[in-house]
């Protein structure tokens, strides 16, 4: 079983960027298709988990490189988003009360600016990829068919 990292890291990239822009709209069809994609992107993971990589991501990879190298650099976001939110909820289990949300405040602020600062590095990183080593991402395995 082979491990599609580079794959999950430009599907978790692909997921931010579409999430970004149907965030930016404020109606109830944009919070419904927000739902349904942030859905797709957990089924495309579990695809990808069973070493079967939707056809997409080659797509995206072959007919755009170097952009694919920018989204994979962000690609690590939603699972940090998720695990963040795991690791809120055990914090809170643990700390109930008027104190759960200083200690959240503590938490929350000092990692928001680690956060920022890991998107502002991924993204350097991923530009030095591209214009100074002159590399495309490089995809770990092979689509069904292909």
């Amino acid at each position: 079983m082979r491990l599609c990292k580079d794959e999950l890291l430009l599907l978790g990239g692909m997921y931010q960027v579409a999430a970004l822009i149907i965030s930016l709209f404020t109606s109830e069809i944009a919070y419904a298709i927000n739902g349904f994609l942030y859905i797709v992107f957990w089924l495309a993971v579990l695809a990808i988990a069973f070493n079967w990589v939707p056809r997409f991501v080659f797509q995206m990879n072959d007919r755009f490189p170097r952009m694919s190298v920018f989204m994979a650099s962000i690609g690590w976001i939603p699972y940090f988003t998720v695990v963040y939110a795991l690791f809120s909820a055990g914090v809170d289990y643990m700390v109930s009360g008027s104190d759960s949300v200083t200690v959240f405040l503590n938490n929350y602020m000092p990692l928001y600016d680690v956060y920022m600062a890991a998107i502002v590095i991924s993204l350097l990183y991923a530009a030095y990829k591209v214009f100074y080593k002159k590399e495309d991402l490089l995809m770990a395995c092979e689509p069904i068919g292909r």
